[in-house]
């Protein structure tokens, strides 16, 4: 039986590639999406969670952006801290590599768009999963435009 390209790079099956606003709310206490997204978080098994670096970035902004974080706010460091402890997570595969069919598919994911402030962030994320035929994990629903996605959106509260 063929290999997946999970399978050859982590020696096993990496199931979901995760979205930052899922990351934030697992890491920040009092966060209004934590309980839905450590629900999800907490029935992760080992190495089946996939960290890519625009991920790792994003929740190190967040982490040090005041107008998100309030009096939680991390200095630099204690950010740094933070994700490094998330890397060490043994749910966590680090996504160091980019599969060979990401640039195409990133491609196709931002043909015939209009200009829109996430596209291409949202379209990058949409293609690593689409390659690496993971599930991406977020609570965005602008992700269900991304054609051929395994798409898991986490439930949003006080939305059915």
């Amino acid at each position: 039986m063929p290999k997946t390209w999970q399978q050859v790079i982590f020696g096993r099956p990496m199931r979901s590639i995760v979205d930052v606003n899922v990351l934030l709310p697992v890491l920040a206490v009092g966060h209004l999406h934590r309980d839905s997204a450590l629900h999800w978080w907490e029935h992760c098994g080992d190495g089946q969670v996939g960290l890519c670096l625009p991920v790792h970035m994003g929740v190190l902004r967040l982490l040090t952006n005041i107008r998100v974080m309030g009096a939680g706010v991390l200095r630099p460091q204690q950010a740094w801290e933070v994700v490094d402890q998330l890397r060490r997570d043994p749910r966590i595969a680090l996504i160091e590599r980019i599969p060979q069919t990401h640039a195409h598919r990133w491609h196709a994911n931002i043909a015939r768009r209009e200009p829109t402030p996430d596209l291409w962030t949202d379209a990058w994320l949409a293609a690593m999963a689409q390659a690496t035929e993971s599930e991406l994990v977020t609570f965005d629903r602008g992700f269900q435009s991304f054609a051929g996605l395994k798409l898991r959106l986490l439930a949003l509260i006080g939305n059915s």
